[in-house]
């Protein structure tokens, strides 16, 4: 009786579909620390880094958080302008006579550690290869200033780009402009109010956009430990534990926390076992490839019933009977509808649509055989 299960099993996990996953498995990370602060020392930040390879991440994104966005110059060109000259643009003076003291500073460069200074073998033992990416994160207190961040060439240097709103009114600008960065963090030296916003931020949520915890300002004084435990909560309990990733804010080596470590941590916010390993592992791959997607360009399908595609194939058809010169520029026609698809992706549509008619069209003229030879066989 043993052996007719055992052949059961087989066949049924011979017929399980295979998962696709877009990393290959020889480059898929294990764990991930998506905030590791860059604070200006290179060799401390060097040190973090070989910290959490020894801890176990295999993916780290080296965090420059510049604090309140309004402190910094966000018009187009102006860093442009403030390289080629080397010098900082003069004072204005106020009417009064008294010199305008409100320079704005510039917006940092990605900073990325040198790989060559890690030891990378045991990751390599693992079957783990070592990934860094570079984040940028700033506080918005007002809405004016979103759209001109957002656009600046600087941020749209970054891999990860993190935003901590100041109020309601923040959040819901961000509501309407997810496809220009990929986390919210929570601010952690007072109540968030906008956390009560269930709606708000599921609808947030489902645009592929992502929340985060740091667990070291938990481990910081009692008040700060008090508010983030408390926010955390009110995040998770809102959220169910669904798009939310948890990582270190670490700005010295006493911060980090192994793995295993941060999944106990969790149970602090009340996290179950089960949803604990997504916060540093699961949803971290899910906001890198959500951002991967957010530095390409948008396009458009139009999809058309069978019927009408081989009424347009036939109508094709009979136009390449009849004798055209074309020119080299015509060789490609453009699209028939509006879509925002450059020409290559254009011609590989169309190869792709062409093959699918093909095959539609072999596999009715194969039926028509079939239908054909059954009915000489039953006539014979």
């Amino acid at each position: 009786m043993s052996e007719p299960a055992t052949s059961t099993a087989r066949a049924r996990l011979k017929l399980k579909p295979l998962e696709f996953t877009p990393l290959a498995p020889e480059s898929t990370f294990q764990y991930a620390d998506l905030n590791i602060v860059h604070t200006g020392n290179i060799e401390n930040t060097i040190s973090m880094v070989r910290r959490a390879i020894r801890m176990g991440y295999d993916a780290v994104a080296i965090n420059i958080d510049i604090g309140d966005i309004a402190e910094y110059q966000t018009e187009p060109g102006a860093d442009v302008q403030l390289e080629a000259s080397e010098e900082p643009p003069k004072k204005k003076k106020k009417k009064g006579g008294s010199e305008n003291l409100g320079i704005k500073k510039q917006l940092p460069k990605p900073f990325y550690v040198d790989q060559s200074k890690l030891d990378l073998n045991d990751l390599k033992k693992r079957g783990k290869v070592f990934r860094q990416f570079s984040r940028i994160t700033f506080t918005a207190n007002a809405q004016v200033v979103l759209n001109k961040t957002f656009n600046h060439p600087r941020i749209l240097d970054f891999d990860l780009v993190a935003v901590r709103p100041g109020n309601d009114s923040v959040i819901e600008t961000l509501s309407r402009k997810v496809e220009h960065f990929d986390i919210i963090t929570v601010q952690a030296n007072e109540q968030t109010r906008w956390l009560s916003g269930t709606k708000i931020l599921e609808r947030i949520r489902g645009e592929g956009i992502f929340y985060e915890l740091n667990y070291a300002e938990a481990l910081s004084d009692r008040n700060t430990r008090q508010i983030s435990l408390f926010n955390g909560r009110v995040l998770l309990r809102a959220m169910r534990s669904r798009g939310v990733l948890m990582s270190s804010g670490a700005r010295q080596m006493i911060d980090l926390r192994a793995p295993v470590d941060v999944m106990n941590l969790a149970f602090l916010w009340g996290v179950t076992n089960a949803n604990a390993r997504n916060l540093i592992s699961g949803h971290p791959k899910a906001v890198l490839l959500q951002a991967e997607c957010r530095g390409t360009e948008n396009g458009e399908v139009h999809s058309m019933p069978l019927s009408s595609a081989e009424v347009g194939e036939s109508e094709d058809s009979a136009k390449d009977d009849e004798p055209m010169e074309t020119s080299q520029e015509d060789a490609v026609k453009k699209p028939p509808v509006e879509v925002q698809l450059n020409m290559l992706q254009y011609e590989r549509l169309l190869k792709a649509t062409k093959k699918a008619h093909q095959m539609v069209k072999s596999i009715r003229e194969t039926k028509t055989a079939t239908q054909e030879s059954a009915e000489s066989m039953e006539t014979s």
